[in-house]
């Protein structure tokens, strides 16, 4: 790699007002980190500020980037990918010692062409990989198109950016899809398996199952970025997904007292620091207002420990 030229960082522009520039501000501290090798893990931060945000909770979202940034160390830089024009990206998916090239494959991408076109061709390119490094490839890329969809900023852009290099330097051949398109809302389904994904959680509450959800409802925020045969597609891969994980387990509904939002769940996971916390319950509470389905309300009680 010694001889790939870095490539510039994005343009600086001016920080939105309120919440949104809390979270500008810790993407700026968090965006560029990774989990210090040789741990597996990944680095949750830019999540889980975005959902704290998404949670109406901003006031948390600094003191989360300081903690988070205290236990990270420096990622990747970008770099131009070999070939430039010509790179070969089919055969780098999955090399994630390419990951200074994909990051700077996107960045350049959304800079020259805008996010929007860049998430509607590559995101389908990546879904045969949607349960790669145990979704955190969809959910981070999910997470930050929200947030630049909500506030287009040069931080932004680089999250996404980093968002899908990630997922596609981890990117590995999932299960098989069911070939039949089927019919129906693609995105009602979509939030259909992630209330499936929710009863698996119950009935298993480990931080896998606990990724399917996340992970669903990650497809959720992004098959309305890309074409309707895409979503299908992208819909198909989940169902695959959740039928490898959750085929064996026994399906656990919640009673009334459990199948109601309670909104207390939203201040205990933000005072949890546990990120795996603020994103479920933030999945949830979308999923719920989807749907009114309590499963959703029973999985964010369990997972912040609410009776």
């Amino acid at each position: 790699m010694d001889d790939l030229a870095p490539v510039p960082p994005a343009r600086a522009g001016a920080l939105p007002a309120g919440g949104d520039a809390a979270l500008d501000e810790a993407l700026l501290r968090v965006t560029g980190l990774d989990v210090p090798p040789p741990s597996p893990f990944v680095n949750h931060a830019p999540m889980a500020c975005e959902a704290l945000a998404v949670l109406g909770r901003e006031e948390r979202i600094t003191t989360w980037a300081e903690r988070s940034a205290a236990r990270l160390t420096p990622g990747s830089v970008p770099v131009e990918p070999v070939g430039g024009v010509r790179f070969d990206w089919e055969e780098a998916l999955g090399d994630h010692r390419r990951l200074p090239e994909w990051l700077g494959l996107f960045g350049r991408a959304i800079e020259d062409a805008g996010w929007e076109p860049v998430v509607r061709t590559w995101v389908p390119r990546l879904v045969p990989g949607l349960s790669a490094a145990l979704f955190h490839g969809v959910i981070r890329t999910a997470h930050a198109v929200r947030a630049v969809e909500t506030v287009d900023t040069p931080v932004r852009r680089v999250e996404l950016a980093r968002a899908l290099g990630l997922w596609a330097s981890w990117c590995r051949p999932g299960a098989d899809p069911d070939p039949d398109p089927g019919e129906g809302d693609t995105r009602q389904e979509v939030v259909g398996a992630a209330a499936d994904g929710a009863r698996c959680y119950l009935a298993d509450p480990s931080i896998f199952n606990l990724h399917g959800v996340t992970g669903a409802m990650a497809v959720e925020l992004l098959v309305g970025h890309v074409s309707a045969s895409d979503g299908t597609a992208a819909l198909r891969q989940l169902q695959a997904e959740h039928a490898s994980l959750y085929g064996w387990i026994d399906r656990v509904r919640p009673g009334d007292d459990e199948a109601a939002w309670d909104d207390e769940v939203v201040s205990a996971a933000a005072d949890s620091f546990d990120p795996h916390q603020v994103k479920l319950v933030e999945a949830c509470r979308r999923g719920f207002r989807a749907t009114g389905d309590g499963s959703f309300a029973a999985a964010a009680r369990l997972v912040t420990g609410r009776p």
